[in-house]
Order: structure tokens, then C-alpha cells, then sequence
């Protein structure tokens, strides 16, 4: 009896400290969340990438090697700008690319260029984080997931993505718009990252918070 006892005094403590939920990225807690970085590892490039608004030719190639990162490393290099802890409302948050970095550093480029529009279902997303090396972390991990960077539409579509890095859920998934401008690709681009950080920031996130229920879980 007194063992049977004792199993569920230790049973909360077990569940509560290996499961996160919704709630801990909209309201106020001591759950780690963790920025991610930028998935482009299934993104589409729709349109003529060739040359872009500056000399010289861009190919699939250094798109992927040369700009995928660039658009990574200017969210961390601008925080006023890209501002990821404003997004979030959150004092505090942890920055972890590296295993994106690597992800979108192993990108097919068989298929990355395309003239037809595409758009992830919620379960393209679960399977696309599934393949996530998320060894060792722990809390929420956020991030963005890029289904389309459209030339001819003049816009870019991204999946706002929080998971629960203990096994790999997704707690929350969201399809969002981001228009770009500006001179030069990184730029350009970039200023799609911009865009959907500040209408997270300023519209949606509250918008989110409001339709989650206390009790939710994943």
C-alpha cells in the first residue's frame, strides 16, 4: 500500500515535468522557449530566381548556401528589428539555430524551383518536425517553416511552428503571409521574415492567446 501510495505522489511530478502544453506559450511561464530559426529545407522557389534585383545570377544552389543563412543570422543580428522576444511576448527566450543551420544546409535542391503554388497541411508540418534531432532539448522550440518564396506574386508563405521538444508535438501551427521588398535578395526577402514577426507581434498573437483555452493540452 505504501508503495502504491508513493507512485502517485511521484506521478505529477513525472508528467508534469516531460509534457508541455499550448498554455506555456501564451501565458505567463517558467517553461524555456527556445527560437529555432527558419526551416527552408522544403520551401518552393516559385518564379525566375536567376537574377534578382541586383548583377549576377543566383542559382538553387547558393540560394541555399549563401542566403539560407544569411535569413537565419539576421534575425539574431537585428533582435530590435526581427524582435522574436516581442513576438512572443516573452522577457526572455533562448536562441538554438544550429540544428535548423544544419537541416537547411542539407536541402534537395532537386525540386526547390517550381511555377506552381503549394500549401503544407497541418500534417506535412508534424512529419516535417518529426525528422528534428531535438536530443538534449527541452520546453517549446519556435519556429518558422517556409512553404513558398514566390517571385511572381510578390509574397512569401511561412508556418509559424511551436513544438513540445520532449516529443516532438506540435502545439501550435499557423499559416501566415509576408510580403517582401527591398534592394538585393537577402533584403528582399528578409523583409518577408520582417513582416510576419510584426503581424504576429501586433495582431495575431493576441488573437491566438484569446482562443486557448486554459486546459488546452498536447
Amino acid at each position: 500500500m505504501k508503495k502504491l501510495c508513493l507512485l502517485f505522489l511521484l506521478l505529477p511530478c513525472a508528467i508534469s515535468g516531460s509534457s508541455q502544453t499550448v498554455n506555456d506559450l501564451f501565458r505567463e511561464s517558467d517553461v524555456k522557449i527556445s527560437w529555432l530559426g527558419i526551416d527552408f529545407s522544403h520551401v518552393k522557389l516559385i518564379g525566375n530566381f536567376a537574377e534578382f534585383l541586383e548583377a549576377g545570377e543566383k542559382s538553387s544552389w547558393q540560394i541555399r548556401d549563401i542566403y539560407f543563412p544569411r535569413w537565419n543570422y539576421i534575425v539574431l543580428s537585428e533582435p530590435e528589428k526581427y524582435d522574436i522576444k516581442g513576438m512572443l511576448r516573452k522577457p526572455d527566450i533562448w536562441y538554438d539555430i544550429d540544428m535548423i543551420g544544419e537541416i537547411n544546409a542539407r536541402t534537395s535542391l532537386d525540386e526547390i524551383e517550381t511555377y506552381n503554388a503549394i500549401q503544407f497541411t497541418g500534417e506535412d508540418i508534424q512529419s516535417f518536425v518529426d525528422q528534428y534531432n531535438l536530443e538534449g532539448k527541452e520546453g517549446i522550440g519556435v519556429l518558422f517553416i517556409a512553404e513558398s518564396l514566390n517571385k511572381n506574386a510578390e509574397e512569401a508563405y511561412y508556418h509559424f511552428v511551436a513544438i513540445n521538444m520532449k516529443n516532438r508535438n506540435v502545439l501550435f501551427h499557423e499559416r501566415l503571409r509576408g510580403e517582401p521588398s527591398g534592394f538585393g535578395l537577402r533584403n528582399y526577402w528578409a523583409n518577408s521574415i520582417y513582416i510576419v514577426i510584426r503581424n504576429i507581434r501586433e495582431y495575431y498573437f493576441g488573437s491566438w492567446k484569446s482562443k486557448i483555452k486554459p486546459s488546452s493540452q498536447v
